[in-house]
C-alpha cells in the first residue's frame, strides 16, 4: 500500500497513541489526526479484550499504513486548484501531508484510510496469516489480497497476478511483500537497522501510457488564479481513465516545449 507507516498503541483495548515509523525507533506523534480516520477504532472489539487478559496495564501495538484513495486524492487536488493552491504529486504525498496537519479538522475532511498488517503484544499470533485474521476480529481493515505461499514459485505467481489486479484497486500500491509466516522465525532473523531480514519487498515499475494532447485550456480558480491544463485523449492508467493533467504555469509549458498535438 503506497502510504505512510504508522504504529497505534492500545491500553486495555483503548486507543492512546499513534506515531509515524520515523527512523524505525523514534517517530512523530500524530495521535490527534489519526483519531479522525474512520478505519482506526478508538476501542477494540470484545475478542481483543479477552486475548489481553485481566491485566489492565497490558498494551498492544498495531502497525499499518495510512493511505489516501485515488478518488479522495482527485477530489483534494480539484479543491486545491480551485482555491489557487498547488496540487499534490501523488496520493502518498497527499496522505503524508494530511496526517501532519496542525488542525485535525483538516485531516478529517481529507478522507484518509488505514490498513492494519501487524500486531505486537500479549497473546501475539504465532503466524503472519493468523495476525491478519486476528486484526480483523479486533475491528481493523486489513489488506484485501494476500496468501500463504508454500515455495518461491508460489510467491512469484502471486507477484505476477497482483501486478494486473492492483490496477483495479481504489488505492495505489507500489509492490508486494514476501514475509516469513512464523513469528518466531521473524524474531530469530531480526533486522538490520530498520529493515527486517524476514521480509523482502518486490517493487513494480511505475505504470506508463502514451496519449495525445488535444488542447490546452485555462482553469480559473476560486481566487482568480489562472492555471493551464492539458486536455488529453482519454487513456487508462492505474485503473482509472485520465483525460486531463495540470500544466502548472506558463514557464512550465515553455521549459517542456508542450504543444497541442504532442504525444505525451
Amino acid at each position: 500500500i503506497d502510504g505512510l507507516g504508522v504504529a497505534l498503541t492500545y491500553q486495555n483495548g483503548t486507543f492512546v497513541r499513534a506515531a509515524t515509523r520515523g527512523d524505525g525507533t523514534t517517530g512523530e506523534d500524530v495521535s490527534l489526526n489519526v483519531r479522525t480516520i474512520k478505519d482506526v477504532p478508538m476501542h477494540l472489539s470484545e475478542p481483543a479484550l479477552v486475548h489481553m487478559g485481566a491485566d489492565r496495564e497490558r498494551t498492544i501495538e498495531v502497525r499499518g499504513e495510512v493511505y489516501m484513495s485515488r478518488e479522495a486524492f482527485w477530489k483534494l487536488n480539484e479543491e486545491r486548484t480551485e482555491a489557487g493552491g498547488t496540487e499534490f504529486a501523488n496520493p502518498r504525498n497527499a496522505a503524508a501531508g494530511s496526517l501532519r496537519q496542525l488542525d485535525p479538522a483538516v485531516t478529517e475532511k481529507r478522507d484518509l484510510g488505514f490498513f492494519a498488517y501487524y500486531l505486537v503484544g500479549p497473546a501475539e499470533p504465532p503466524t503472519q496469516a493468523e495476525c491478519l485474521r486476528t486484526l480483523e476480529k479486533y475491528g481493523f481493515t486489513t489488506p484485501e489480497h494476500w496468501c500463504v505461499a508454500k515455495d518461491a514459485d508460489a510467491i512469484l505467481a502471486f507477484i505476477a497476478a497482483h501486478e494486473q489486479r492492483r490496477r483495479t484497486l481504489a488505492y495505489d500500491t507500489d509492490g508486494a511483500v514476501a514475509k516469513l509466516n512464523a513469528v518466531w522465525e521473524q524474531k530469530l532473523l531480526g533486522a538490520t537497522g530498520k529493515d527486517p531480514r524476514w521480509a523482502i519487498a518486490y517493487k513494480y515499475p511505475p505504470e506508463q501510457a502514451r496519449t495525445k494532447l488535444e488542447d490546452i485550456v485555462i482553469q480559473v480558480g476560486r481566487t482568480g488564479v489562472l492555471t493551464p491544463a492539458a486536455v488529453l485523449t482519454p487513456v487508462k492508467l492505474s485503473g482509472s481513465t485520465v483525460s486531463r493533467a495540470t500544466l502548472h504555469n506558463e514557464d512550465f509549458i515553455r521549459e517542456k516545449d508542450i504543444r497541442i498535438g504532442d504525444t505525451v
